[in-house]
């Protein structure tokens, strides 16, 4: 072989090794971009936010296993297990970070970072092992609802399974009057927020009124809903939404300006969540017909279930005027001032 011939291979060579190399750390370099962006919000599935930095990684991974169990959900039930404490313990004998007890761990425990075993103490086995029993027990509830033998939202009957048993939630039909297990669904759905990650499509709050606009009685506040042609009837069925209720004047409304949700969004404070788990945006900005998803407790909503309404009119103020609809409340319009809006930011998500 001439020199030429013999440097022409060499750089041939090195062309083939860097190429090699480069389809070694293609995947890391993709896993490392995609954690990145769902940290920080940029992924279209829905991020997480206000993670210790030690734990965003353990947070997606276990938050990624199925649709009901979001990154969100599982960072909200770290908090209310052990407020991110590696070293938690209870006097009733739960231990570590997600506070599994040793019976449950046992037949549960998994390996979460690789190192060939499965510790309860390990924040990152901890985090894993339950994003996998949270999904495990979100997917007998599932088959429990269609058995008829559970109704109710998927994730709170989850929740109360994780804190009570899901042979509790079976013998009550749904979550068990146990005031801590209510307590628990409580905190964690008014924690999901705080966790959850701004996704894409607010486009900015422009001020506007929503059209086809609404049909209102004599008084202005109220709104003839014979005359939009709703009728008082449970919307998507009997496992859909109860007349009069928030959830059915807002899909109702949805429907009457062409953007229909499903009839299965579970309660107001959760439509943000279920919007994102399938992939629909979801925001912080007011959007002319935006579903307005209130957490549970804010803006004078239910305690435990949270409020949706639907944004008609954006002002130049900034404040918003709504519709909205109640057990007690027939559907009528409410002004709610940017003030208002501003001290609530972080709880109230807008279904676009």
């Amino acid at each position: 072989m001439n020199e030429q011939s013999s440097a022409k291979f060499l750089v041939v060579g090195a062309a083939a090794a860097m190429a090699l190399l480069f389809l070694f750390f293609l995947p890391i370099m993709l896993t490392t971009l995609l954690i990145l962006g769902e940290q920080s919000g940029e992924n279209g599935g829905g991020g997480v936010a206000n993670v210790p930095a030690e734990y965003v990684a353990d947070v997606i991974k276990a938050g990624g296993i199925c649709k009901t169990i979001t990154p969100p959900v599982i960072a909200a039930q770290i908090e209310a297990e052990s407020n991110w404490n590696p070293k938690a313990g209870s006097g009733a004998g739960a231990q570590g970070i997600a506070q599994f007890m040793p019976a449950t761990w046992a037949t549960h425990g998994k390996d979460g970072d690789g190192d060939g075993k499965a510790d309860i103490w390990n924040p990152h086995d901890a985090i894993w092992s339950q994003g996998n029993y949270m999904c495990e027990l979100a997917g007998q509830v599932d088959s429990a609802k269609g058995s008829g033998r559970l109704q109710g939202d998927t994730l709170q009957l989850t929740l109360a399974a994780y804190n009570a048993g899901i042979g509790a939630v079976l013998s009550h039909g749904g979550i068990p009057p146990y005031t801590e297990t209510q307590n628990y669904v409580k905190r964690i759905l008014g924690l999901i927020p705080k966790y959850t990650a701004a996704t894409g499509g607010g486009g900015g709050a422009t001020a506007g009124k929503l059209s086809p606009g609404l049909k209102m009685k004599a008084d202005g506040v109220h709104v003839d809903v014979a005359a939009m042609g709703i009728q008082y009837t449970w919307y998507g069925g009997g496992s859909g939404y109860q007349p009069g209720q928030c959830t059915w004047w807002a899909a109702n409304r949805r429907a009457n300006i062409g953007h229909p949700v499903t009839a299965h969004m579970g309660n107001g404070g959760a439509w943000a969540n279920t919007a994102r788990s399938m992939g629909w945006p979801v925001g912080h900005e007011p959007r002319l017909g935006a579903a307005m998803s209130i957490s549970p407790g804010l803006l004078g909503s239910d305690p435990s279930y949270g409020h949706v309404a639907v944004v008609e009119q954006i002002n130049p103020d900034g404040s918003i005027v709504i519709s909205e609809s109640g057990v007690t409340m027939p559907v009528k319009i409410t002004t709610i001032s940017a003030a208002a809006l501003s001290a609530v930011a972080q709880g109230i998500w807008y279904v676009y």
